[in-house]
């Protein structure tokens, strides 16, 4: 038994094997000879490696011809892929039922002359395996250093991804593990539309950052190699775009700094670095504050981001700081005046992340968030500001709701900056001095049912919701509140009265 790698074409077109004629079952002459092997013992069947090429002599199945129908039946089990008959005569007419079953599996049955030899056979076999390996070699040399030159030369990507489509005769793309992609020969190929897609990963410092992604139903030894280099050759580049990114995101960074720390620069000089580092200035900019106990994973979090951001074609920014996360999401728009003061955007970024929130199969189940409302890229500083006093609000006031934008608590922040504290004390002890002190007593927390039930309208539903009880707990607290403060809880007045001083309590008691 000898090793090879060569079709039943490749061999039957060597100078020794001219004289062979296929009988049967030429649709498989395409398949690859793995090995060749002789059986003298027709009679003893055996299970053959996959890609085996059969040699026997004819005389072994002359008597009796019926043995060759069950040794192509136990080859084409075996995933054998044909027979080879050594005869100096015609014996047509003894193997009729053999070759009808050779056709249907596409198993070749194929006469060769009584003067060639297996070893024959098997030594030019070898001989041409080495042949078509040296070949293969050189062949993936000088793909692998014109692939290599157009990474070194810095032609791009796209150049490179050309080639590699070329390479292969296939259509190919590279896809982030977003499901986004970076590029695709030809150009605008949609590869969700792939009829034989397979997938090769792109590796990075031993880590998966994408994927090559073929249509091609086979492809021969060379293509196998081709598509290892275009692996290699990709992962170079894009390593080196990771850089440029990684730069990129470092200058965003510190120019990011310089527009949170006022005085921010002048607005031309904004503008200019904006557009020069990928912050388009036209753009209307929302900041969000995402907060828990630990960092949020940073890998995931930008890739979603980024996901969210290819479905509008447009480039945010992301910032990690302790167990925070900033993100910095533009909505295009016309052309932006000096003093942009909307609460409405056409990306619904406060929905979009109140999404990843609440997700509780995601990795931020448990954070909490506040989003300022849209600004130029020259007033970011505000979006901040806002959002850092939407998400310290949310803390105190917001109860179960995950996400708090400053457009729906902006009166509660300009009431802590404004509030009289000793006078709203005073009214706070006259009005719910009682009912504070009993909850100190008891351990009971009738004041956030009490807040809460004012800022839901008189929900039962919403109140239990946002302070996880059931709707009948807070009937029976309510009934406590009326006992102890005398409230009526339908005097739309004494409701009014009662929420600023809540709020008071909430914002200035507990203050940071």
């Amino acid at each position: 038994m000898r090793t090879v790698e060569i079709t039943i074409k490749e061999l039957l077109n060597m100078p020794l094997l001219q004289e062979a004629q296929v009988i049967s079952g030429a649709k498989g002459v395409e398949r690859y000879v793995k090995q060749i092997d002789m059986l003298e013992e027709p009679y003893t069947i055996k299970d053959y490696a996959t890609g085996a090429l059969i040699f026997i002599h004819a005389y072994t199945i002359q008597q009796q011809p019926e043995v060759l129908t069950t040794i192509i039946e136990q080859l084409y089990t075996s995933e054998a892929v044909g027979v080879m008959i050594k005869s100096s005569q015609k014996i047509d007419s003894m193997i009729e039922e053999a070759r009808l079953q050779s056709n249907a599996y596409e198993l070749p049955i194929i006469m060769i002359p009584e003067h060639i030899s297996y070893m024959d056979i098997t030594y030019a076999a070898i001989e041409q395996t080495l042949y078509r390996q040296e070949k293969l070699l050189h062949r993936s040399e000088e793909a692998y250093r014109t692939l290599t030159a157009m990474v070194l030369e810095n032609i791009g990507i796209q150049a490179v991804s050309d080639h590699v489509a070329g390479l292969l005769k296939a259509p190919v793309a590279i896809i982030d593990h977003s499901e986004a992609l970076i590029v695709s020969s030809p150009i605008g190929w949609d590869f969700r539309q792939a009829r034989y897609p397979v997938q090769r990963n792109i590796n990075i410092d031993q880590r998966s950052v994408a994927y090559l992604l073929i249509d091609k139903e086979q492809w021969n030894a060379m293509e196998e190699v081709g598509i290892e280099q275009a692996r290699l050759v990709l992962a170079l580049e894009l390593m080196r775009n990771k850089i440029i990114e990684d730069t990129e995101n470092r200058l965003r960074g510190n120019f990011i700094d310089e527009l949170m720390t006022p005085p921010a620069p002048p607005r031309h000089e904004v503008e200019q670095r904006g557009q020069q580092l990928g912050m388009n200035p036209l753009h209307l900019w929302e900041v969000a504050v995402i907060e828990g106990s630990v960092a949020p994973d940073e890998e995931w979090m930008t890739r979603l981001l980024y996901q969210e951001a290819a479905k509008y074609n447009i480039r945010p920014h992301i910032e990690f700081r302790s167990n925070r996360a900033i993100l910095f999401l533009p909505t295009p728009q016309g052309k932006v005046t000096s003093s942009i003061d909307t609460e409405q955007s056409s990306i619904p970024w406060a929905t979009i992340v109140l999404s990843w929130l609440n997700d509780q199969d995601g990795k931020l189940a448990g954070y909490r968030s506040g989003i300022g409302r849209p600004k130029a890229l020259w007033d970011i500083h505000e979006g901040f500001s806002e959002a850092r006093n939407a998400l310290t609000i949310s803390r105190r006031l917001s109860g179960e709701t995950a996400l708090t934008a400053y457009k729906d608590i902006e009166v509660y922040h300009l009431l802590r900056g404004t509030m009289d504290e000793k006078g709203f004390g005073l009214l706070f002890d006259r009005k719910l001095g009682k009912l504070k002190q009993y909850d100190e007593e008891h351990t009971t927390d009738l004041l956030r049912t009490l807040f809460f039930y004012l800022e839901s309208r008189s929900s039962l539903i919403e109140t239990a919701r946002q302070l996880s009880i059931h709707r009948n707990s807070v009937k029976y607290r309510l009934e406590r509140i009326r006992d102890i403060t005398g409230f009526d809880l339908n005097d739309a007045h004494e409701q009014f009265v009662y929420q600023m001083c809540l709020i008071y309590y909430y914002l200035l008691e507990y203050s940071e």
